[in-house]
């Protein structure tokens, strides 16, 4: 996995590095492939589990990397805008979600069905602020829940358990996410 070799690559630089390697994470999360960013989340937060300012740090980091690396494609996007079939393919998609406006970026959160959420801001001509809010909220919540639960295994059970309680933490997450984004492909599929 790419996330494997990032945090490999920056891993010894010690915290500044495991910083570093989650902004990568992210940022390619949001500008290019899934590159399941709450499993690295959520690995890189076991190196220091329990610490407050760790977490607060890594949320940090998730937050702005969400922030950066949305905008970034959106900039992109409307400066080298996409040919008109593909702007018009994701115009077409945009229009077979549930919420066919800015609020599915929070939905987006929890089914993921829209990729490159940057470039369907720039595309479908969201308003950017209020876009770029949804995306930041979702990330702060989200990502903001996942620590604070693996912080709490980590505090009620020792390490080892607790290792396992977060392991299952990410398998929860990632199963949930593709099943919300499996029902709502079929129901698109349906229309």
């Amino acid at each position: 996995m790419i996330g494997d070799e990032i945090i490999n690559f920056f891993g010894g630089a010690g915290g500044g590095g495991m910083l570093l390697a989650l902004y990568i994470i992210f940022l390619i999360d949001s500008m290019m492939f899934p590159a399941l960013p709450d499993f690295f989340l959520l690995v890189i937060y076991s190196t220091n589990p329990g610490n407050a300012a760790w977490g607060a740090a890594l949320l940090g980091i998730a937050v702005f990397a969400s922030f950066s690396g949305n905008s970034l494609l959106y900039l992109i996007v409307k400066k080298y805008s996409p040919p008109n079939f593909i702007k018009k393919l994701m115009k077409r998609y945009s229009k077979m979600l549930v919420v066919k406006d800015e609020k599915i970026l929070l939905i987006n959160r929890v089914a993921p069905v829209l990729p490159y959420t940057g470039a369907f801001i720039a595309v479908n001509n969201w308003d950017y602020w209020k876009a770029i809010t949804y995306i930041v909220v979702g990330a702060a919540i989200k990502f903001g829940f996942l620590i604070l639960l693996s912080g709490t295994f980590y505090r009620l059970f020792e390490r080892g358990i607790a290792e396992k309680a977060t392991f299952l933490l990410i398998v929860a997450t990632l199963g949930i996410s593709a099943f919300a984004s499996y029902i709502e492909k079929k129901r698109l599929g349906a229309n």
